[in-house]
């Protein structure tokens, strides 16, 4: 290919000239993106125009100046070029406006190996396994898109989804995976599902059609043993939670939430003693354990120790000020306190984090009617009464407040 080039041509000033051997002439430039000026400079108007070209092929392939801004093509011809030369006319040779011919030599495009389709199933396994579950989420749905009814990626977009908390799509997943295969793991999984919506017959149900455990990894089996073990202490089954609890603590040996919740099991059952040795273990792998921390202050309240029972219930929400149970025991420890500056702020601090919790909502209800409170009172029950409409317990607050004429005195 041969391009006939016009360039403006002016003599080097000394002190630039001092840079090159014996430069004649220069070309001024200027640069596509930037719009600066540039000066180009050689023996010749020849080899100057020469150098130009050479330094416009650099930039072209510069990735820098590629991202700064519009390029002439010109810049494109001189990156894909193999070799150039230039010529320069001879019309004109004494004006400062010059002509050249310049021969461009493309390069032969090399013949590229055919790339295999690019696996993003397993890029999306791997972003899985290092908890990136947003990108692994739009993966595995891109993949969907390819492949409807593909096990591998439906039960990842499943996990994605209950570990970002979207619990409708993750029944979604797990129920289509549950009724084509109706394998252990995606009940397991579908049953976390119900676990996370609070619904334990449901949970109950799924986790009773699981069956052998031998072909599921082990976080998984841990997972659902100790998620079986909770459900059923919701439903008061103590023996058959005991069971589960034991098989998830073959998985996980110092595991210390299946530590507390042997304890608290324990505790249920009145005995103490069992209740302290588990609480001790979860405080041997997790010293801040704000449950075991807890629990320990419900032993110390079983044997009648309040005193002490307080100072554990404090250190439980120290560790952790969204204890609910904590915060319930230490707000009924000290209703009759002359002082209860200290307990208000944790109750305040616990409810702006969960302002819908009904049971907090109650017991602050009940403190401050006792401390004759009783505009701030009523309002921390009506409040209770939205999360649990018609309890008793509230109701019967509401009653005497509003039987009481002294509001202003709150």
């Amino acid at each position: 290919m041969q391009y006939l080039l016009r360039v403006f041509l002016k003599q080097v000033k000394p002190e630039f000239s001092q840079k090159f051997d014996s430069p004649q002439a220069a070309l001024t430039a200027r640069c596509a993106a930037s719009q600066k000026k540039f000066c180009i400079c050689g023996a010749s108007p020849t080899a100057a125009m020469a150098h130009a070209l050479l330094s416009f092929r650099v930039m072209a392939n510069d990735t820098s100046f590629q991202n700064s801004g519009p390029q002439s093509p010109f810049f494109h011809l001189m990156s894909e070029a193999d070799q150039i030369q230039v010529q320069e006319l001879p019309e004109a040779a004494l004006s400062q406006e010059r002509s050249f011919l310049v021969k461009i030599k493309q390069r032969t495009p090399e013949a590229t190996p055919a790339q295999k389709p690019k696996d993003y199933l397993s890029e999306a396994d791997l972003l899985l396994a290092n908890g990136d579950y947003l990108l692994a989420r739009n993966l595995f749905s891109y993949h969907l898109k390819k492949n409807l009814r593909d096990e591998r990626a439906m039960e990842g977009l499943g996990i994605c989804f209950l570990k970002l908390n979207e619990i409708l799509a993750a029944k979604k997943c797990f129920k289509a995976l549950w009724e084509i295969h109706q394998k252990a793991r995606h009940a397991i999984y579908l049953g976390l599902c119900y676990v996370q919506e609070q619904n334990t017959e449901a949970a109950l149900a799924l986790f009773a059609k699981v069956g052998s455990t031998n072909e599921i990894e082990s976080p998984l089996r841990y997972e659902y043993f100790k998620a079986y073990g909770n459900q059923l202490m919701v439903a008061q089954k103590w023996d058959a939670a005991e069971a589960e609890y034991i098989q998830a603590l073959k998985e996980v040996p110092h595991s210390a939430a299946v530590l507390v919740n042997l304890g608290t099991l324990a505790l249920q059952r009145k005995k103490t003693t069992e209740a302290t040795e588990f609480f001790k273990r979860a405080l041997a792998t997790d010293p801040g354990n704000s449950k075991a921390l807890c629990g320990f202050g419900l032993v110390d309240l079983e044997k009648g120790s309040h005193e002490t029972a307080g100072i554990f219930f404090e250190k439980s929400l120290d560790q952790d000020p969204q204890n609910a149970l904590a915060l319930r025991f230490l707000i009924h420890l000290k209703m009759s306190s002359p002082n209860t500056q200290g307990l208000k702020s944790r109750i305040n601090t616990f409810l702006q984090q969960e302002p819908k919790h009904g049971e907090i909502r109650l017991a602050y209800a009940t403190l401050l009617l006792q401390e004759n409170r009783f505009s701030e009172a009523l309002e921390q029950a009506d409040e209770a009464l939205k999360v649990m409409p018609q309890d008793p317990r509230i109701l019967k607050i509401k009653k005497l407040l509003t039987q009481n004429r002294h509001w202003g005195m709150g």
